[in-house]
């Protein structure tokens, strides 16, 4: 009566995105990744602003798993104000 799932086993590997050793790479204020050294789903949040009138927004990479790169970009040169790694 149980269900199994494929890969279900490798999940169980999986670590908190804060004990898995992320790391985060601003790319001129515009743009930035992230990657981890342990087995996690991760990816890179931005937070940006816009002008003439200020106000900020996020932008998400794409979910990669640990040490693929997640990159996303603000929508202007010079625009991040933030970067961070978040659980995918």
């Amino acid at each position: 009566m149980g269900t199994v799932l494929a890969g279900g086993g490798a999940a169980q590997a999986d670590v908190p995105v804060w004990q898995a050793n992320c790391h985060v790479y601003n790319v001129f204020n515009t743009g930035g990744m992230s990657n981890c050294e342990l087995p996690t789903w991760h990816q890179v949040k931005l937070t940006c602003v816009a002008w003439p009138v200020p106000f900020t927004y996020w932008k998400y990479g794409p979910p990669q798993y640990g040490q693929n790169q997640s990159w996303a970009s603000c929508d202007s040169f010079n625009a991040m104000v933030n970067i961070e790694v978040i659980q995918a």
